[in-house]
């Protein structure tokens, strides 16, 4: 059977069915407002209430210690007071005749002196190497 054969006229209706289509929109649309009906009612009874408990904590001023207000100012201050000691020369306990150097020195004379080490150790092999005396 062609098509042209199911309707009396000879052709396909050439409306749509208007009301099915009002009919599906109109649903549609009542339940998009239903749902932000209540997702509105949610937010206004649960969100909201505590947001406004968050907010109200974070003003309050926590108790000693705080932190930092500005950490990285901070942070230049200590590494130039860090490196000021590291850097020079400085006594310590001037009676006990201690005093402090700068690193690289001290480097230096530890290198020195583990030379001076090496020079002067025997040159036999290790204990280790040794074979254990009866």
């Amino acid at each position: 059977m062609l098509m042209a054969e199911l309707h009396p006229f000879g052709h396909e209706p050439t409306a749509i069915a208007a009301r099915r289509v009002l009919w599906v929109g109109a649903v549609v649309a009542a339940l998009v407002l239903i749902i932000i009906a209540v997702l509105y009612r949610v937010v206004q009874r649960d969100m909201i209430p505590q947001v406004a408990r968050l907010t109200e904590r974070a003003a309050a001023i926590p108790p000693a210690p705080r932190l930092q207000a500005h950490p990285h100012g901070d942070l230049v201050v200590l590494l130039r007071q860090q490196e000021a000691l590291l850097s020079s020369y400085a006594w310590i306990d001037a009676t006990h005749g201690t005093a402090r150097i700068p690193i690289e020195r001290a480097m230096a004379i530890y290198v020195q002196e583990q030379r001076e080490k090496q020079a002067t150790a025997p040159s036999t092999p290790s204990a280790m190497t040794q074979e254990p005396r009866q």
